[in-house]
């Protein structure tokens, strides 16, 4: 997946997030965000994921990063949704169709999840419209781009 970064955080940096957060970020997340802060992802193709369990395609368009415009920040993002999604989650970015990543790193749950917040899919109502996506952040291959 190709993304332009955000640019880097510092260890001070992720670790005011997860206090502000209320969470633990896993390892892989929080080397994520100290190479690259989060960014804008490329419509390249790379930027497609599937969701195995209705066996459709989402489009990344952002990983949220911290300190950086509103549409973009993580903390905006969490504190919007605060209550509607799992206490144990964390908002990561979205999709290109109204859609949020989401991680879950602290109980049975862990991994990577899609919230279709919009129902854009049919498969998606009141009863389910989250959907595993992977076991950890490592499951996006990211690439810079100019």
């Amino acid at each position: 997946m190709n993304i332009q970064y955000f640019g880097p955080l510092s260890e001070d940096a992720i670790c005011k997030l997860e206090s502000a957060l209320g969470v633990t970020l896993p390892g892989n997340y929080r080397e994520f965000l100290k190479e690259t802060g989060g960014g804008v992802v490329k419509h390249d193709g790379s930027n497609k994921v599937l969701i195995p369990a209705i066996n459709q395609t989402i489009a990344v368009d952002v990983f949220f990063g911290y300190g950086v415009s509103k549409n973009s920040d993580i903390l905006y993002w969490n504190n919007m949704y605060k209550g509607e999604i799992f206490d144990n989650a964390v908002l990561i970015g979205f999709d290109a169709r109204q859609g949020y990543l989401f991680l879950i790193a602290e109980d049975d749950n862990i991994g990577v999840y899609y919230w279709d917040d919009g129902y854009t899919f049919e498969e998606s109502d009141d009863e389910q419209n989250v959907y595993f996506l992977g076991k950890d952040f490592s499951m996006f291959d990211i690439r810079k781009f100019p």
